[in-house]
């Protein structure tokens, strides 16, 4: 065996040995798209969980006011109504997010069966928020047409809403699609690599 032979052996077993942590290296470095999906998720939960409170906290507030100097019966009805529903929103809230705060390990598949679950239970929060905003504006139509309180102002808030709700499930609904999407590209560029 010459010199040259032992530096080349020398060299080959140097490459094969960092061979391993060179695919490592670019698989980390091509799942960062996958890992800052997660991370985003990760704070819109946060933000979406401090809103709710926020929420919350405004309807408490807000019914201490209505509450100050006694309670008309369209006031309680309004009221009752508008706790039944914050109850049954919170619910689902807790309900859909159970399991979707943190990846259960750090590895690609796992961001990826996050982001997965994560942009299912989105999809859910769509389907559910329009069911509940409908259900919310027949009952405040009700309330309103049997309380003699159902005036153009009202009706333009109520469309005004309707337009809110809308516009965020069509935001929500182009996110996910994006996300999703971005998905499958790793997981595809991915499968290609090995």
């Amino acid at each position: 065996m010459t010199t040259d032979e032992r530096e080349w052996e020398a060299l080959a077993e140097a490459w094969s040995a960092a061979a391993p942590e060179a695919a490592s290296t670019a698989l980390e470095a091509a799942s960062a798209p996958l890992a800052r999906i997660v991370r985003r998720h990760r704070v819109r939960l946060v933000a979406a969980a401090a809103s709710e409170a926020g929420v919350l906290l405004g309807a408490a507030a807000l019914s201490a006011w209505v509450l100050r100097d006694g309670l008309a019966g369209w006031e309680a009805a309004w009221l009752a109504t508008l706790w039944a529903f914050a109850a049954i929103a919170a619910g689902f809230a807790w309900w859909n997010r159970r399991g979707t705060w943190a990846p259960i390990g750090g590895g690609v598949a796992e961001y990826a069966r996050l982001t997965r679950l994560r942009c299912r239970r989105q999809r859910r929060s769509i389907r559910f928020a329009l069911a509940l905003f409908a259900a919310e504006a027949a009952a405040v139509v009700a309330l309103l047409a049997g309380f003699d309180r159902l005036t153009p102002v009202s009706g333009a808030l109520l469309a005004l809403s309707a337009a809110a709700v809308a516009a965020w499930c069509f935001a929500t609904e182009r996110r996910v699609a994006r996300e999703l999407a971005a998905v499958e590209e790793f997981e595809r560029d991915a499968s290609l690599a090995e």
